[in-house]
């Protein structure tokens, strides 16, 4: 039990404050952030003198001990979480020693101190991952930029596109995801060192070298707004819901198309299960995982501002947040893992995806199209006129390529009065479904050139996107580096000299 628990009570606590109070924040990436916290904190005492010198030589030592012994197992072996580093120190150093620890901290700062530095490596990893799944999606596209499919609207064609455009109209959600992402970074890594329970320190610490040696980008202004607000945290939670919103949504369509109605793509084995009772069955399960922790995820983000709803200085945001967050950060790394998976390793029926795009009328609209641009019609007239002729072709199953143009005619003619003096060429030409692909070469348009320009533009923007992210992970290792430096030269002080 707690050292300062004992201090106060005489019963041991009940089985609910030990799991919220300790068992839910005893997870490795929060457990490194307490210690990196423990470690900036013995170099202060030490650089401005701050405890006597057999405290500090004390606390080095058994700080060193503790990373001997493997600093997630030592600190999972203690009871209380946020204080186990001081607890650990306690049993060789005595508390006079290692009570020093404690200043200008509270266990409030201390716990928001380590959630800032384990959330800002959560969003580290989410931002990463969202690179690797534009990189898979835009590889895919390059490959497919050609390959003729249907464009669906309530899983009924609408318009044909390609393949690569497809891919490419979730390059542009996984962006913004990036820079929500970086935003939730920013306000996540704001220092909370020094704030004491939340309302300041009476202590002359250097705020700014600790800031340095964790790695902090920006100081608070208000000391309670520092340890008492969760707003960086919900932020966190719904920069990933909304990711994993997109994603979901993607795994849907390719589970729609991986079905044998549809044929249109298969996903590796190693992807998919089959049935106890219908072996004859490749189930892409794999999709219907990624789509459900779209809803897991989205159901912690509502968890979580339930939760925050409280009195503006309670406890359940500081413990309850956190600890949720590692298993949402868990399987997002799954399910993006899987999903670039499934789109690098996916084999795409060509064939398939072209009949489904001529067969269908996705094309129909294109009709529309020529009227309005080489027979001077208004876009109704041309709508109008398309009406008549699948009034006709749809009631008989009549494919595409089945039209002839004395039918079109006759939908001209029931209109508006007259005919158009169309040709058969003409009416192939205007129905097949890559001539439409191609005549959609304006902006943000399914033709070739307009997909090539985007992959090109989402290239730079992936370019500048992996430079902000090397920045940042190039930051948090200086910080490391300047800790660990830190440290050794107060060993070597406190030890040797």
């Amino acid at each position: 039990m707690s050292f300062f628990w004992q201090g106060r009570f005489e019963e041991s606590p009940s089985d609910l404050l030990k799991h919220y109070y300790a068992d839910a924040l005893r997870q490795p990436i929060f457990l490194e952030a307490l210690h990196a916290w423990d470690k900036a904190q013995i170099v202060i005492l030490a650089e401005q003198k701050l405890a006597p010198l057999d405290s500090i030589e004390c606390l080095v030592k058994s700080l060193d001990a503790m990373e001997k012994e493997g600093v997630v197992s030592a600190r999972s072996k203690e009871w209380n979480v946020i204080h186990g580093g001081e607890e650990y120190m306690r049993r060789t150093c005595g508390e006079e020693r290692s009570g020093w620890l404690h200043v200008g901290r509270s266990s409030a700062s201390i716990r928001s101190v380590a959630s800032r530095v384990a959330f800002r490596k959560l969003l580290q990893e989410v931002m990463a991952s969202t690179i690797e799944l534009r990189s898979s999606l835009m590889e895919a596209a390059r490959e497919h930029i050609e390959t003729v499919m249907p464009g669906y609207s309530y899983i009924q064609q609408t318009e044909p596109c390609t393949l690569g455009f497809y891919l490419m109209s979730w390059v542009g959600p996984l962006e913004r995801d990036f820079r929500r992402c970086l935003n939730a970074y920013r306000n996540t890594n704001i220092s909370s060192v020094g704030t004491g329970g939340g309302f300041g320190i009476e202590f002359n610490i250097d705020l700014e070298r600790l800031d340095e040696l964790l790695g902090f980008d920006a100081a608070p202004s208000n000391a309670r707004d520092a340890v008492r607000n969760y707003d960086y945290l919900i932020e966190t939670y719904t920069v990933l819901a909304l990711l994993h919103n997109t994603i979901g949504r993607m795994a849907m369509d390719l589970l729609i198309w991986h079905s044998a109605e549809f044929s249109a793509i298969q996903l590796p084995d190693r992807l998919c299960i089959t049935s106890s009772i219908s072996p004859q069955k490749k189930i892409p399960y794999v999709l219907e995982f990624i789509h459900g922790t779209s809803g897991l995820i989205t159901g912690r983000l509502v968890e979580a501002l339930a939760i925050n709803k409280t009195a503006s200085d309670q406890l359940e945001g500081a413990t309850m947040l956190p600890a949720e967050f590692w298993f949402c950060a868990q399987e997002s790394r799954y399910a993006i893992s899987a999903l670039c998976d499934a789109i690098q390793g996916m084999k795409v029926n060509k064939e398939r995806m072209s009949q489904l795009a001529n067969d269908h009328w996705a094309q129909a609209s294109s009709l529309i199209a020529y009227l309005v641009k080489e027979e001077g019609m208004s876009y109704r007239t041309g709508h109008q006129i398309l009406c008549k002729l699948m009034q006709r072709v749809m009631d008989k199953g009549v494919k595409p390529s089945d039209v002839s143009v004395e039918w079109v005619e006759q939908a001209a003619l029931d209109y508006t009065g007259k005919k158009l003096g169309l040709t058969q060429i003409t009416v192939d030409r205007i129905l097949d479904a890559a001539n439409c692909i191609r005549e959609k070469k304006y902006r943000g348009g399914t033709s070739t050139e307009r997909v090539v320009d985007h992959i090109r533009e989402a290239g730079k923007e992936l370019s500048a996107d992996k430079a902000t992210m090397l920045s940042l992970s190039d930051r948090v290792l200086s910080s490391q580096h300047k800790l660990e430096s830190a440290f050794a030269a107060v060993r070597h002080a406190v030890l040797q000299g």
